[in-house]
């Protein structure tokens, strides 16, 4: 560590940043209007180790419309929980607060957000943490590009956002597993099972989506890896955000070839659909006739036992389902973190919390890594404090094991394994190693405790 420099810029606090720059550290902090100067950091030599000027301030954009809107509060919340345990607890980054700007929040689909990217950079933002869908990322691209922001993505799955024609510069990460991961666990599930009396032929999927890019996306996926294996999609039905339709002629769709496995990639209008799916395999004497499991996606991953839809769904309705979330297992101290800024979340849940919480740390510990706060070097680095040679699990260990080395001249990596778990980017800076949970339902539709298992992107 720096001695002199740290202690000096602690010392002269306020003096140096500012009276503003310091209170954007609050939570709801506004977006100035006036222009930082920008950093103009770059990666660190051996023989020049010193830690920048500049504070780190980052941005957030998510949106209360469509699957999002499930995760908005417990994402918003685990950011800000982050920024007061690296401010509060560990005194913050390079001897200053870490600031984290005033959120945005997308109230409806195709919002213009260039203004809102260059308001943030004008505030001194040089990156942003996103949940928002994959059309409204893809469209916010280029101004997140031109303004040269880090973008840290908790949400999107949708394979268009790393289409060829989407010009991300190497500064987009994404870490919730994409569709890729998520077809080739569908398929393998679908082509080994199947083929009994009761089920459909082993490799057929049936398909059920709102009609979205990542929708599309998912769907296009799973092809891809089942038909060469002699799979294939029996049957393909996408509706309206939210709005399932004719819940008759959906069921009535599925049961017309039946699959070895239903992915249904919604949200919380799949409980009746589901429900009546349950009823009309069961023959006179209420027993299954046909059987198949049943996945749903994070968004309609619920305990509907607690939701008012619960007076209407069928006995036994959920028992072949299984929904997921990412993220490791929820450790009573992030879920006591979250209950006490709402107990609510112990209805709602937690999912895409941890990766708000760790996307800010990993931030902060890519700016240690970088001694930067330039948005190229910070997306060059966040893989690097995911894959280091010493482990750590928290924003202050972390930083010990290279700020130590740097008090020695030299420079150390690390390998912080947080509250998502054990996560490594790919080649595209998509999660390629993570994990996720694994949800049930019991026969009276009470939704049963994760189990948190790890997942790998096919090659």
């Amino acid at each position: 560590m720096s001695i002199t420099r740290r202690t000096l810029v602690r010392g002269l606090g306020a003096g140096v940043l500012g009276a503003g720059a310091l209170s954007g550290c609050s939570q709801g902090g506004g977006i100035g209007r006036g222009r930082r100067r920008r950093p103009t950091t770059t990666e660190p030599t051996a023989g020049d180790l010193e830690e920048p000027d500049q504070p780190l301030v980052i941005g957030q954009i998510g949106a209360s419309y469509g699957r999002m809107a499930r995760f908005e509060e417990a994402i918003a919340v685990s950011i800000d929980e982050a920024r007061v345990d690296v401010n509060a607890r560990w005194e913050g980054l390079f001897g200053q607060e870490v600031v984290l700007l005033e959120r945005h929040v997308m109230e409806a689909p195709g919002e213009d957000l260039a203004p809102v990217i260059a308001e943030m950079a004008d505030a001194g933002a040089t990156c942003v943490i996103t949940s928002i869908d994959e059309e409204s990322l893809i469209a916010a691209m280029p101004a997140l590009v031109e303004a040269q922001l880090a973008i840290l993505d908790v949400l999107t799955s949708g394979m268009g956002v790393r289409a060829a024609e989407v010009k991300t510069s190497n500064l987009l990460i994404r870490l919730a597993p994409n569709d890729r991961v998520m077809a080739a666990r569908y398929a393998e599930e679908a082509l080994g099972g199947g083929g009994g009396e009761k089920s459909g032929p082993a490799g057929t999927v049936a398909y059920l989506s709102e009609d979205t890019l990542q929708g599309r996306s998912l769907l296009n996926e799973m092809t891809q890896v089942l038909n060469p294996s002699s799979g294939r999609v029996v049957s393909q039905q996408f509706y309206e955000v939210g709005k399932i339709g004719d819940i008759g002629a959906r069921v009535k769709a599925v049961l017309e070839s039946p699959p070895a496995l239903l992915v249904a990639n919604g949200g919380a209008e799949l409980a009746p659909f589901l429900s009546a799916l349950h009823t009309a395999t069961l023959d006179e004497g209420k027993r299954p006739r046909i059987e198949f499991p049943r996945r749903v996606s994070p968004a309609a991953t619920i305990d509907y036992s607690q939701e008012p839809v619960a007076k209407d769904l069928a006995p036994e309705s959920l028992t072949a389902v299984t929904g997921y979330e990412p993220g490791g297992e929820i450790t009573v101290g992030h879920e006591n973190m979250m209950l006490n800024r709402n107990p609510e979340f112990l209805r709602r849940g937690y999912a895409y919390s941890q990766h708000g919480y760790d996307a800010l740390v990993m931030l902060c510990l890519a700016a240690q890594h970088a001694l930067s706060v330039e948005g190229t070097a910070l997306a060059a680095a966040l893989n690097a404090v995911l894959t280091g040679s010493e482990e750590c699990t928290d924003f202050e260990e972390c930083r010990r094991v290279m700020t130590t080395a740097m008090e020695a001249g030299e420079k150390a990596t690390v390998t912080y394994v947080g509250r998502m778990g054990k996560v490594e980017l790919g080649g595209q800076s998509d999660a390629r190693i993570g994990q996720l949970r694994e949800y049930t339902w019991n026969e009276a539709n009470v939704m049963q405790p994760g189990t948190a298992g790890g997942f790998e992107a096919p090659e």
